[in-house]
């Protein structure tokens, strides 16, 4: 948790320096205000990423009671996916189903587009996607994309945002 604050200054650093973020003052919730969002969304949170005019947006499910203040704070979005449902989809049919298929590059949730993203090399793309249409799989969950490079691993940013409950 104590990562969260540490994150939540360089977010503001980052917002600051971002000339989009100057035209409001930005929000990056603190670690009881993410409480307080989980504890009302429940299973219907689905994310939170920064928008194009970086503000911090919270995709739900299905509309839920929030704080006045943190509501304000936020740009809500509704979406057809929790967050649990992308990962479990995740963890119960790519994982378990196609961990180590040769067609498939790489997965990973995007919670700004509400999908599971399917990576493959752009020949072995309709391989990937026959795939799960064989397996009787429900593709609305998911994108399927031609992988143009090598992936190379990098770590990730912090938005600042709250990344699910603990």
């Amino acid at each position: 948790m104590h990562r969260t604050v540490a994150a939540v200054a360089l977010t503001f650093a980052l917002l600051a320096a971002h000339s989009a973020a100057n035209a409001f003052t930005p929000f990056a919730p603190t670690e009881s205000q993410c409480a307080a969002i989980f504890k009302a969304a429940g299973d219907k949170y689905a994310g939170m990423w920064l928008g194009k005019d970086g503000k911090l947006v919270m995709g739900l499910a299905s509309p839920v009671e929030l704080d006045p203040e943190i509501q304000q704070m936020l740009h809500i979005t509704y979406v057809r996916y929790s967050m649990a449902e992308l990962q479990r989809f995740h963890k119960q049919v790519v994982i378990k189903k196609f961990n180590n298929n040769q067609y498939i590059a790489g997965s990973q949730i995007d919670y700004k587009i509400n999908r599971m993203v399917i990576t493959a090399q752009k020949e072995n793309l309709s391989k990937a996607k026959e795939l799960f249409e064989s397996q009787g799989i429900d593709t609305r969950f998911v994108r399927f994309e031609a992988q143009h490079t090598t992936v190379t691993f990098m770590p990730l940013m912090d938005d600042g945002s709250c990344k699910g409950p603990m």
